[in-house]
């Protein structure tokens, strides 16, 4: 059986509490279709189409790759997962990890290498939702990704275009970001932090479902952040070049509103021995017409997934910043992230994984 390290702990475990929890209970963890109702009238956001440029993913080289090892030292690497923010007022957030993040990050530098993962990992052969075909592999071969034409469906109404101002150029920027919870929405902490400016984007704008290059095509409006997070050591630990960070380039933002228990929102886990699966990635690249949605998917092989992060050669572009790398877990019947598409190579494009101490990361933020 895959185990899981989250609030669900295992895939039939998973599959059963689907029934036995409330439809819209905001479990960790858990994907919720959400109840369908419209969130049109309820965005606060001012949402403004063509003023933000795609945030180009950061290049990862195969030198900065190896010199992106986890922390060896145990104070170092608690440090690098606490928790630092603002808020929509401007006010710093610094957090230290809590005990259960802590016991997960000395038990894990404490265990010995054991050569990479196994085969095992979520069962599942492509997520049979997506009909029209998602395959594919910045773009490698032959572009295989396919245009989302009806967004306002699940799993589509919980991914979204998220703009983020840099205060330094007074620009916009934009990535691609996933609804988790009611107000939780994950991407990448390049998209809410600039090492190239020292300091945090702001103005975040998250528009869920956007359909196009006009104010009318985002179906369910536009929402404002109440505050933006990101792993300390995404910031702490930056020495010159993205190598250094890359196994800390997670966020989160929280909306003012929840716009989950409408639009609904994936789950996430950690499958303990991620092995061979079918990766699934739906966002807003922007070598396509501006605000649309496209959907791509490849295999992830085991011999390709380490501990902080995987690579595969699904189709990106800058603007598929942040978008979640999911599975669809047959036995679950759930769609599962299992990472986060943070940069690109020559050779691959790499997603951050959602390991342990991620997930207990992320479910400290959680609303």
């Amino acid at each position: 059986m895959t185990k899981l390290t989250n609030t669900i702990i295992a895939s039939a475990f998973l599959s059963t509490a689907m029934w036995l929890v409330p439809a819209f209970a905001a479990d960790p963890g858990t994907a919720n279709a959400g109840n369908g109702e419209s969130m049109r009238d309820a965005g606060s956001g001012d949402y403004k189409p063509g003023r933000a440029k795609p945030i180009a993913p950061p290049k990862l080289t195969e030198d900065e790759a190896s010199r992106a090892a986890p922390l060896a030292d145990e104070d170092a690497a608690v440090k690098s997962y606490g928790i630092v923010g603002r808020s929509a007022d401007g006010k710093e957030i610094k957090i230290e990890a809590n005990e259960a993040l802590k016991e997960l990050i000395i038990e894990e530098l404490n265990k010995p290498a054991d050569g990479g993962a196994d085969a095992s990992g979520p069962q599942n052969t492509g997520d049979p939702g997506l009909t029209e075909g998602e395959a594919g592999r910045q773009v490698f071969g032959t572009d295989d990704r396919e245009q989302v034409k009806n967004t306002k469906t699940y799993p589509f109404s919980a991914i979204g275009y998220l703009e983020a101002k840099s205060p330094k150029t007074g620009k916009f920027g934009s990535c691609s970001a996933t609804l988790i919870g009611p107000r939780t929405v994950l991407t990448a902490a390049h998209c809410l932090y600039s090492h190239e400016d020292g300091a945090w984007l702001d103005e975040y704008l998250f528009v869920p479902g956007l359909n196009g290059s006009t104010a009318d095509d985002a179906p369910f409006g536009a929402f404002t952040y109440e505050s933006a997070y990101v792993l300390q050591g995404f910031i702490d630990n930056y020495q010159g070049f993205y190598g250094s960070v890359v196994p800390w380039d997670l966020g989160i933002v929280t909306l003012k509103q929840d716009v989950g228990t409408n639009l609904g929102w994936l789950g996430y886990a950690n499958y303990e021995d991620l092995g061979d699966f079918t990766a699934n990635i739906v966002g807003y690249p922007g070598d396509k017409p501006m605000g649309t949605m496209w959907k791509a998917s490849c295999e992830v092989h085991a011999e390709n997934i380490g501990t902080d992060y995987f690579q595969y050669d699904c189709d990106t572009f800058p603007g598929s910043s942040g978008s979640s790398v999911y599975a669809y877990d047959n036995a679950a019947k759930q769609r599962v992230i299992t990472g986060v598409n943070v940069a690109e190579s020559p050779d691959a494009n790499t997603a951050v994984r959602l390991h342990a101490a991620n997930i207990e990361w992320i479910n400290s933020l959680y609303k």
